[in-house]
């Protein structure tokens, strides 16, 4: 697979077959919990959706992209985090801090 013509859906690839539409597709396995790549490749597996022919590669570079995109962090353990729990966590405090005053 050439990754300049898979990154982006465009006229051969459809965006459940860009990395970037599998991107957004591994992004709704990952809770604000932290998970292993193996326990998140066992959901995507049991999920079994025809439409995303996810490969155990296209997992990775997908992790890759959310990565790079700081849509995910990954702890010194190798655990999958999601970025945005911290932010949301972050206003929640702040929300019921002004609440209060």
């Amino acid at each position: 697979m050439k990754i300049q013509t898979a990154l982006i859906p465009h006229k051969h690839v459809r965006f459940a077959g860009s990395l970037i539409g599998m991107a957004g597709y591994v992004r709704q396995f990952i809770g604000n919990s932290s998970i292993s790549v193996d326990s998140l490749w066992a959901k995507i597996e049991a999920e079994n959706n025809k439409a995303f022919n996810l490969e155990f590669t296209h997992l990775i570079y997908s992790l890759d992209i959310l990565r790079c995109i700081q849509e995910i962090s990954i702890d010194a353990n190798g655990l999958i985090k999601n970025s945005n729990a911290h932010r949301i966590e972050a206003l929640d405090v702040i929300r019921s801090h002004k609440e209060s005053l």
